[in-house]
């Protein structure tokens, strides 16, 4: 499987087992429980949603994820994508990017760890 942001492959960014891929069903305004206990749905919309971990990366790899991450919404294609077992390209964007601090290296490199979600537009 390869992962492309605008373009840019970050698949040797992404640890193993690092990449979770959910649906996510968008409801009208009126969906929800009533009084009773019973669900009413109004399903508008299905959009895709992948949550990345990246392997242990340097302070110039970030900035590379980060740089990638910055615009309001880009471009996301998964080849194969898992539900469609075809390739599939999406207009994404992605927010609460974390960046974890791992360890500093006796050369005097940090190493890095980052989690982010890439939600469907």
């Amino acid at each position: 499987m390869t992962i492309t942001i605008g373009g840019t492959d970050i698949t040797k960014y992404i640890k193993y087992q690092g990449v979770t891929f959910s649906r996510e069903d968008v409801e009208a305004p009126d969906a929800g429980r009533d009084m009773a206990g019973l669900m009413h749905r109004g399903r508008v919309a299905i959009k895709e949603r992948m949550d990345i971990q990246t392997r242990q990366l340097t302070r110039a790899e970030v900035k590379i994820i980060h740089d990638l991450l910055e615009p309001e919404s880009f471009s996301v294609t998964v080849n194969p994508y898992p539900r469609t077992n075809a390739s599939k390209t999406m207009t994404m964007y992605s927010n609460s990017i974390k960046t974890n601090y791992v360890i500093h290296r006796a050369n005097g490199e940090d190493l890095q760890e980052m989690t982010f979600p890439l939600v469907e537009m």
